[in-house]
């Protein structure tokens, strides 16, 4: 019996790899198709993205050499990675909706030993804080939204970047991104941001989209209370921590106070100005007032029907969320070895990064069946019926370990296709 259960998972699961990846025929050619195929399998068997290793994964009959050159001619097609990123962002953002964290984050590639790797950089190393590494920049954008049972999480954006190699900044390509974002989810969602998009021009930039934000401020710049430009302390002093509120089981006191903003890099008579909410919270347990303290400069003007108190809960509530995207940064370079990538040209890198991002997508949209893998496979699953909501929380790492065991033997050429589609006497259905 669990032979066929895992015979049936096996099958469920090359089935929705094959629908899955019919989103991305009509912007293809075929040989652009198969190549695409080729890669998201070999990645997903080898866990790695060095050509070499998904090459062997793919236990193709022709050489590894012809294989490699196959892949690189793709790679390095200039226009690939535009009309991917754009399928992408088709595909997952109809899933946003009025309560979903669209999370933006500043990652990087660090590249120790790399010489001859094109538009190599100085990056920072989030570990140690050194700026003298080499590697390259990375923009990445998920969308968290709480369901039923747990959360999924959906890839929406990647991009390696060079300032080097290119004439923007990453500020420039956010303001392009969220526009993109906004027109497919028709402008739901709460974009979250950390400490580093605290920049006037930035705010000035998404207040005048309309979208809903939450920004963590850094405190350091001035705000304009009463038509009088004043410390970002005095504000703060002058906000009483009155309420209260329990957000997952921890105890917040937080105050909200409508503020504007100066955009203007300096002072002047009549300043260009956005208005937003400023939320101050500290967490119950310290005492003293100054202790603990974290702000929020937010806007949810596409909600103009929330109160005072509900604008301090979704800010404090929403903000909470933004971790999951380092989870996930953790997680690709662990399992998948997202700093091992050896391809000398940038556009190769580029267009490997978004191969790597599609694979991704797939792998996550497999929660929803998060159940039936644990009956399926318990010797990866391992819960006990005491840790067992574990399983609804990020089971990322063991999908992966999952996904891996089940295509072991699958090949693009003897994929179980059901003819390219998965109806529902076709899904998997076991008791839990």
């Amino acid at each position: 019996m669990d032979r066929m259960i895992q015979k049936k998972t096996k099958e469920m699961l090359q089935v929705e790899l094959a629908e899955y990846l019919s989103n991305y025929r009509d912007v293809l050619t075929l040989p652009e198709f198969n190549f695409l195929k080729d890669m998201i399998l070999g990645i997903l068997k080898s866990q790695s993205v060095i050509q070499l290793r998904i090459a062997k994964e793919l236990n193709e009959t022709v050489s590894l050499k012809k294989i490699r050159e196959r892949f690189t001619n793709h790679l390095s097609k200039q226009n690939l990675e535009k009309r991917l990123s754009d399928e992408i962002m088709r595909i997952q953002c109809r899933k946003i909706n009025d309560d979903t964290a669209i999370i933006v984050d500043e990652s990087d590639i660090i590249k120790n030993y790399a010489e001859k790797m094109e538009g190599l950089t100085k990056v920072r190393d989030g570990s140690t804080g050194d700026c003298s590494k080499l590697g390259y920049h990375l923009l990445n954008i998920i969308s968290f939204r709480d369901d039923n049972k747990g959360y999924q999480i959906e890839p929406l954006y990647s991009e390696l970047i060079s300032y080097e190699k290119e004439l923007y900044n990453i500020a420039y390509k956010l303001d392009q991104i969220t526009k993109d974002i906004a027109e497919r989810s028709q402008e739901k969602g709460v974009y979250l941001f950390d400490r580093g998009f605290d920049r006037r021009k930035f705010i000035e930039t998404i207040s005048k989209k309309h979208l809903n934000y939450v920004i963590r401020s850094t405190g350091n710049r001035n705000l304009i209370v009463d038509d009088q430009e004043v410390s970002f302390d005095s504000v703060i002093k002058s906000m009483k921590l009155k309420n209260r509120m329990n957000i997952e089981g921890q105890e917040i006191k937080c105050a909200i106070r409508q503020v504007e903003l100066r955009t203007d890099p300096h002072p002047k008579k009549n300043p260009n100005k956005v208005k937003l909410w400023l939320v101050s919270a500290r967490f119950h347990k310290h005492k003293d007032d100054k202790s603990g303290r974290f702000y929020f400069l937010c806007n949810f003007s596409g909600q103009p029907h929330l109160t005072e108190k509900q604008i301090m809960e979704k800010a404090i509530r929403m903000y909470r969320k933004r971790w999951k995207i380092e989870e996930v940064h953790r997680h690709v370079k662990v399992e998948y070895k997202w700093e091992d990538m050896q391809l000398s040209s940038y556009s190769r890198l580029r267009n490997m990064n978004l191969i790597l991002l599609i694979a991704l997508s797939f792998l996550y949209s497999l929660k929803r069946f998060v159940e039936h893998f644990a009956v399926a496979f318990p010797n990866i699953f391992k819960y006990s019926n005491t840790t067992m909501d574990k399983i609804y929380r990020f089971v990322y790492y063991k999908l992966s370990n999952l996904v891996r065991t089940c295509f072991a033997s699958v090949t693009r050429y003897k994929i179980c296709p059901y003819k390219g589609r998965n109806t529902d006497s076709m899904q998997l259905k076991l008791p839990f």
